[in-house]
């Protein structure tokens, strides 16, 4: 949660300040000598530009390890396994997990713990998976389209691989769309957890 307003908090100042270039771009003649307020606004731009990035980056990490972690944690439950090791967890919780695992873990787990919600009379959550696994077909499909290291990977390579890590400098981030759902998501799971092992009276 708090990635998440802190990147939100960086998207409103980096908006405002595109807006602000936007319109001293178009008064500002580009033969004129005196740029200087031009110039000022893009030195502040650049590191507000910058840091969103770098909240947007972290809260992905952090989103999708949590994510991953609790659909772990929920099928244990519902599956009636043992828990996770505290290094696996400690592991799972810190690192961005691959696109594969992503993929993995918004499918067959996602489904079962929305069977075992049982209270998604209306579909919301199922829209929910729908929705996050085309978004990450998606950015499967960008990453397969995209020279990195100057070459394309293969299919193996692209399921081995983290978003953050495969994402060129110079265009938007591959977890950009996926962001808002994974976070949905990361939040949701424990509530999710909580409100099954209240039906279990465990």
């Amino acid at each position: 949660m708090d990635l998440r307003h802190e990147w939100e908090a960086a998207c409103v100042q980096t908006d405002g300040l595109m807006v602000k270039l936007e319109v001293t771009e178009g008064y500002t003649d580009p033969d004129r000598r005196y740029r200087h307020h031009l110039t000022a606004l893009n030195e502040l731009y650049r590191p507000a530009d910058a840091y969103e990035r770098h909240a947007s980056a972290l809260a992905w990490r952090y989103a999708s390890a949590a994510a991953v972690l609790g659909m772990a944690v929920m099928d244990r439950l519902i599956g009636d396994r043992p828990p996770l090791a505290p290094e696996l967890v400690e592991e799972m919780a810190t690192h961005e997990p691959t696109l594969g695992t992503l993929k993995e873990s918004c499918d067959a787990p996602y489904e079962r713990l929305i069977a075992a919600r049982a209270d998604d009379h209306y579909g919301t959550e199922a829209k929910a998976r729908e929705n996050l696994l085309g978004l990450l077909g998606a950015a499967e499909y960008n990453v397969e389209h995209t020279d990195i290291g100057g070459r394309r990977l293969n299919p193996a390579e692209i399921e081995a691989c983290q978003l953050s890590v495969v994402s060129p400098d110079d265009q938007d981030p591959f977890w950009d769309n996926l962001l808002k759902p994974m976070l949905s998501l990361a939040e949701s799971v424990p509530y999710a957890i909580a409100r099954w092992l209240d039906r279990q009276d465990a």
